[in-house]
């Protein structure tokens, strides 16, 4: 089935945020020479490429107290409190850094111009970093975006850890939330790497992709050894192995001969 294309719109909340894109398929900056490389398998660049990448709204961290940057805002999850002993849980602290032209200081954006009562106006504090009160969910954490989702009728977005791409930094939990009504930002749930770690704006934080509603839940169904879907299977394995013998590439120029063409910035 062939699904169209489609627009997903962004509200933003505040002012000169750093809003997601199109992801690439290049998910290293400098690719190695040679055979083999990642960047080449068409499965690996086309899963890159999926969607949408968020990037970091705010810039923030954590890390050791000794360690902290200068001109940040430091501060611990309300939960992580120093013990009978005197030290803490996680001796680590997070920090922001403040963005005014974003709106965002101490820790907090603003969002101005909300509807009130009658034709009043008013603003709301939203957090940029936030915990759960759970003690079993202290090596989670929530960053806030501060723009609202809008996708078509039926059409949820799946919040992801980053695909294919390296790097230390927290991972984000997979969420799926029905964009096309839901009124809130979304809040990333990440967890905690062992070390410490620095996010800078527009870092890349999570990854975007889209499913249609219907297709939540497939049924699964066995084919018969008999069946024609079976027998046919078995010979288009045997027509790959000639064709992959042939060229190693064989994946990528059949998905392309099917698709007219797949567009990305991978390695050829």
């Amino acid at each position: 089935m062939k699904m169209p294309s489609f627009e997903v719109t962004l509200i933003p909340l505040v002012p000169g945020v750093n809003l997601p894109g199109v992801a690439s398929a290049r998910t290293r900056r400098e690719i190695p020479s040679g055979r083999g490389v990642q960047e080449e398998c068409l499965p690996f660049t086309a899963a890159s490429a999926l969607g949408l990448l968020i990037p970091s709204p705010i810039e923030f961290g954590l890390c050791a107290p000794e360690d902290l940057p200068s001109g940040c805002r430091a501060f611990r999850s309300p939960l992580n409190r120093p013990g009978s002993d005197g030290q803490y849980a996680d001796p680590r602290a997070f920090f922001v850094f403040d963005r005014p032209d974003c709106r965002f200081r101490g820790n907090a954006y603003e969002f101005q111009e909300i509807p009130g009562p009658g034709s009043q106006q008013s603003t709301i504090r939203e957090p940029g970093i936030s915990f759960f009160d759970r003690e079993d969910q202290q090596d989670l954490f929530k960053l806030h975006l501060p723009y609202i989702w809008r996708t078509a009728e039926s059409i949820d977005t799946l919040f992801l850890p980053l695909l294919n791409r390296p790097g230390n930094r927290p991972e984000a939990l997979a969420g799926l939330v029905e964009t096309d009504w839901y009124a809130s930002p979304v809040n990333l749930v990440l967890r905690k790497t062992a070390g410490a770690f620095h996010v800078r704006i527009g870092d890349p934080v999570a990854q975007a992709v889209f499913i249609p509603r219907d297709l939540r839940r497939p049924s699964v169904e066995v084919a018969a050894s008999h069946a024609r879907i079976a027998r046919e299977a078995r010979k288009g394995l045997v027509e790959w192995d000639r064709q992959h013998a042939a060229s190693e590439n064989a994946y990528k120029i059949l998905a392309r001969s099917r698709h007219g063409h797949i567009e990305n910035d991978s390695a050829e």
